[in-house]
């Protein structure tokens, strides 16, 4: 229920304002309405360029390695980073070339109506610029009128020019100079143009914000180009040149690096030569201070020929061990014969040892026939002893000769020996000399690899992209979208006076509607008091009219009587936060509402500092009241007065000026004062202080059933709901209950049903349909 009544509030809120609504939409529709009357319609023209994939190409094996190596990968596979790409055939540079090309920065055309409509491939006068004057260019429009065949008339206020002048001959400006050439066949006597000259940067800047190049699919290399431009000949002759000029510049791209890297190459060829020649030179002196031819042939005879050597060595000292064990056996006379398979390698002493062992073998046969004094045996003695001594010396002279040999040997396997060890040190000198020689041989032999791979892919036609679709225009314009255009100018329409509307209230601190007492407090709304247009405090009474105003008061009398019915008695004190709300009007109407029943009714003027009811009710103000009363220097029944008219409405004032109020509320006479005012009256209205000012209030509440706490519309502010909050949590003022004045009834965000047949459309001001939300 308090969610639809707040819906149903904000509702009738804004459409109070239905005709600021009505105004801003009728607004934004017109200036829409305006906007495409005038606008310059753009056509739409697209392309779709596609980024090869350098693996698919069909490139020789010699390219394809050439790629695959680190130098000229990106000279062969430019749609690697396909963004990358986007980013060139986007880029100002790209841009600018065309701009140059195809004079971007010149618009010939012609008026129609406020629109400026470029004449491109129709325009009878082709425009350069020549002899620029200043760096930066300001735009400029001048008019041309074609007076007749071979006279021109320009004109432009900003650089003062007005001149005649022959087709053809430059015109001068501050500048630059123009140079108007006709165009063949073209040429229409009257004809007026106009001639827009924009820096170049600012053409640049012109196309960029209307040109879009982005990926068709993020797994695809084929980019779709989209150029917005109002004459579709021309969008389609600067989007051609943009991937035209892509496509060169590309290729030019490739070239150029191609030529630096085949540069790079030949300086690194002539390097490399010159380091493989000193090399070699190093390496042919080697080998001739060494001796080497092949190393590892000369390494394997060395080592033979020390084995065989260091045999015959071991040999020759074999046979001398063997001559010194022998020369030894045959000095002993015991030892008669001589083993003969001794290997001796010396032919004398084999045929004398031979001679020896031969005697000895007679000998012993001999002896076996003759005794040993038989001169036979004692010939053989004596040429055994005679053979022994040429043995002897045989071993000697033998012995002599193998001690020479072993000597010599020996020599010589030391010297083979020598030779190998030094094998090693030339091995590694010689292998040092020969890897430097290699590597130097396979870096010229491959710098000249790639050079003549470098040579082929500059004078590879292999394209990096392709162009899929031409540049096409399409038919009709597709900016502005006329209903799309008045749709946002409708919306547009809508959201400024909601925006304004509600930033106003954001901002608004004072109570503006129920809702907002809702919001920040949950105090009870016991009656709501609309705008009272006259003049007259009185606004309910006999004699009175019934207003809008005066049924407030009876609706509030009704919810009193209902909320007093269970009181012990009837004295409701009526406050507000501060001065001009309207709590001594409250007061005064209420009494009187009270009093149309035909109760009694006293009105007591507490406000002791600034008291205003007695001259609200046209009685003086000077006359004794409360603060006598409570002093002692009268009694209450002299005291108070009738008020005029109405027989049952009696008013206590405040009495005369006094500066201690506080302590007249406190005296002690105060208590038996009510007690005995509640015996003699059936309501008792108490106009008391504002309570966010001075604490008299605080004070009264103690003799009260219930406190009426006046917030007034337009008026009391926000924040102070934070204080009648804090009056209601600390329970400061008892029962409490709020009432809302000076409702603007014509406006909105109250809750009032209808106070009787016809007040509510007079109060409104409005149809019955508006009224349905009200209620």
């Amino acid at each position: 229920m308090e969610k639809d009544k707040g819906m149903k509030s904000f509702i009738v809120h804004m459409l109070s304002y239905w005709k600021a609504f009505v105004l801003s939409v009728a607004i934004f529709v017109g200036l829409a309405f305006l906007y495409l009357k005038y606008a310059t319609p753009q056509y739409m023209v697209s392309s779709v360029l596609m980024l090869k994939d350098q693996k698919n190409m069909t490139e020789s094996k010699a390219v394809t390695s050439f790629a695959n190596d680190n130098g000229l990968s990106a000279l062969l596979k430019p749609s690697e980073n396909v963004l990358n790409e986007l980013d060139v055939l986007t880029s100002r540079k790209l841009v600018k070339e065309v701009v140059k090309e195809l004079k971007l920065n010149i618009k010939v055309g012609e008026k129609s109506g406020l629109r400026f409509v470029e004449l491109f491939d129709q325009s009878p006068l082709d425009v350069s610029i020549i002899n620029p004057k200043t760096d930066s260019i300001k735009e400029r429009t001048f008019q041309v009128e074609i007076l007749e065949k071979s006279k021109i008339r320009v004109q432009n206020e900003d650089e003062g020019l007005d001149k005649v002048l022959a087709i053809g001959e430059p015109v001068s400006t501050k500048q630059y100079d123009l140079h108007l050439q006709p165009v063949a066949q073209k040429l229409s006597v009257g004809k007026k143009l106009l001639v827009n000259v924009v820096s170049e940067n600012a053409a640049v800047s012109s196309i960029l914000a209307s040109y879009v190049a982005e990926l068709s699919d993020k797994q695809a290399t084929t980019v779709n180009l989209q150029l917005f431009y109002p004459h579709p000949k021309r969008g389609e002759l600067i989007l051609q040149k943009l991937m035209e000029r892509y496509l060169i510049d590309n290729s030019n791209e490739k070239i150029r690096i191609a030529d630096s890297l085949l540069v790079f190459i030949d300086d690194r060829l002539a390097l490399v030569a010159s380091e493989l020649n000193d090399v070699e030179a190093q390496l042919e002196t080697f080998r001739s201070s060494n001796r080497i031819t092949d190393l590892s042939e000369q390494s394997k005879m060395l080592i033979g020929n020390a084995n065989e050597y260091y045999n015959r060595l071991k040999e020759q000292e074999a046979q001398l061990k063997v001559m010194s064990e022998l020369e030894g056996y045959v000095r002993n006379p015991q030892n008669q014969r001589i083993p003969s398979s001794t290997v001796i390698q010396n032919a004398s002493f084999a045929a004398s040892l031979n001679q020896y062992n031969t005697l000895i073998q007679d000998y012993e046969k001999k002896k076996l026939s003759y005794t040993d004094s038989n001169p036979v045996l004692k010939n053989l003695k004596d040429q055994i002893a005679s053979e022994r001594g040429n043995l002897l010396q045989n071993i000697s002279a033998y012995r002599k000769e193998l001690k020479l040999t072993t000597a010599e040997l020996g020599r010589q396997n030391s010297g083979f020996n020598s030779q190998i060890s030094k094998v090693p040190a030339r091995e590694r000198a010689f292998v040092n000399f020969s890897r430097q020689q290699e590597l130097k041989q396979q870096l010229y032999v491959y710098l000249l690899q790639k050079r003549e791979e470098a040579t082929i892919a500059k004078s590879s036609n292999a394209q990096s992209a392709k162009i899929v679709d031409e540049a096409k225009s399409t038919n009709g314009p597709v900016k502005p979208i006329p209903s799309i255009i008045y749709m946002m100018a409708a919306i547009m329409g809508v959201i400024l006076p909601f925006g304004l509307i509600n930033g106003k209230e954001f901002l608004r601190t004072k109570l503006k509607s129920e809702s907002d007492i809702e919001k920040y407090t949950d105090v009870e709304i016991i009656g709501k008091i609309g705008h009272n247009p006259s003049t007259e405090k009185l606004a309910i009474g006999s004699g009175l009219p019934n207003t809008i105003v005066s049924e407030g008061f009876r609706s509030l009398r009704t919810n009193l009587y209902y909320a007093l019915q269970a009181k012990a008695s009837k004295i409701v004190m009526v406050t507000s936060s501060i001065n001009g709300e309207g709590k001594t009007f409250m007061s005064l109407n209420l009494g009187n509402a009270l009093s149309m029943t035909g109760k009694k009714v006293l009105f007591i003027e507490l406000d002791l500092r600034k008291p205003k009811l007695a001259s609200m009710m046209g009685l003086s103000e000077q006359i004794p009241g409360f603060a006598e009363v409570v002093n002692g220097q009268a009694k209450a029944e002299d005291v108070i007065v009738s008020c005029g008219s109405n027989a049952n409405c009696f008013l206590l004032s405040a009495g005369y000026r006094i500066d201690n109020p506080a302590e007249i509320l406190l005296h002690e006479r105060v208590a038996p004062l009510f007690e005995e005012l509640k015996k003699q009256f059936d309501y008792i209205i108490v106009d008391s202080p504002p309570v966010g000012l001075v604490s008299d209030a605080f004070i009264i509440q103690q003799y009260v059933e219930m406190t009426i706490y006046v917030c007034r519309h337009n008026y009391t502010k926000k924040e102070q709901f934070e204080f009648i909050n804090d009056l209601k949590r600390k329970n400061k003022l008892g029962e409490m209950h709020l009432v809302v004045n000076d409702i603007d009834l014509k406006g909105t965000g109250y809750f009032v049903y209808g106070y009787g047949y016809g007040y509510e459309q007079e109060a409104s001001g409005k149809s019955n349909w508006f009224n349905l939300f009200r209620s």
